[in-house]
């Protein structure tokens, strides 16, 4: 099954609306805010992180936004592979 647009997460409006159905309507200001610590933020590698994040575990944001700083190429990587397997 193709995943919907709004999951890549690659503008604000979708990734307002992923990070709440990942994580619920409380977490939507948490989220923002730690993804605002992103050091080069694109829409690409803010969608990665939301991506990359299992549904209901919101602690990954911090670990992914870590490795976004470090390294946005393996972040991105990573992003696309999930995508790959499904």
């Amino acid at each position: 099954m193709p995943r919907k647009k709004q999951e890549y997460g690659l503008n604000h409006a979708d990734r307002v609306a992923e990070i709440e159905r990942k994580f619920g309507r409380d977490q939507v200001e948490p989220v923002l805010a730690q993804l605002s610590q992103v050091s080069h933020p694109t829409d690409r590698l803010l969608g990665a992180i939301v991506f990359c994040a299992r549904e209901g575990h919101v602690e990954e944001i911090a670990g992914l936004v870590s490795l976004a700083n470090k390294d946005p190429t393996r972040l991105l990587n990573t992003a696309t592979v999930k995508d790959e397997r499904g």
